[in-house]
């Protein structure tokens, strides 16, 4: 279940713009902070319908879109062809490790480039209103595989993972 906070916080943002407050709505935003990590759109229909949710495509996205444009969740390109959401925790922030072969996505917290950013930042008197960082290469696997001379599966072509900040996999 999402935070109140949070809640009101989207019902609020919802009735200034004259947008109506549904059930469909109000469980999808239940459905993506109970996702952890980084979802795609597909996976959220799926996810609400496995719940009994009758819910459409276009709903998931228009309502996806909303909860980006009220600040509560983030859309970020990862890789070349896929957009994925999350939850956005106050004052948390991460960066991406993203495998161009496998579309595996990892999470890594790193308190220097935090602290390189600021001082970049401070250094030219720029006061920065959003931060994104993602590497973009091979994971591991896809790399050793290379290596090996086995082909790494096209990108694109296995399931998406997702590892959690400070995780090595």
């Amino acid at each position: 279940m999402s935070d109140q906070r949070e809640k009101e916080s989207f019902l609020s943002f919802l009735r200034q713009r004259r947008h109506r407050v549904t059930a469909e709505r109000l469980a999808l935003l239940d459905e993506v902070f109970r996702q952890h990590g980084h979802i795609d759109a597909e996976h959220l229909l799926a996810a609400a319908r496995s719940r009994g949710l009758k819910i459409s495509r276009a709903t998931v996205y228009r309502n996806l879109d909303l909860l980006v444009a009220s600040g509560l969740a983030r859309k970020q390109r990862l890789g070349r062809r896929r957009y994925l959401y999350e939850h956005v925790h106050g004052g948390q922030r991460h960066d991406h490790l993203v495998c161009t072969v496998c579309g595996r996505v990892v999470e890594f917290l790193s308190p220097g480039i935090a602290a390189l950013q600021s001082e970049i930042c401070r250094a030219h008197g720029f006061v920065p209103s959003a931060y994104s960082l993602q590497i973009n290469g091979l994971c591991q696997a896809c790399s050793h595989r290379q290596a090996a001379g086995g082909g790494a599966p096209r990108e694109g072509g296995a399931p998406r993972e997702t590892a959690a900040p400070g995780d090595h996999a």
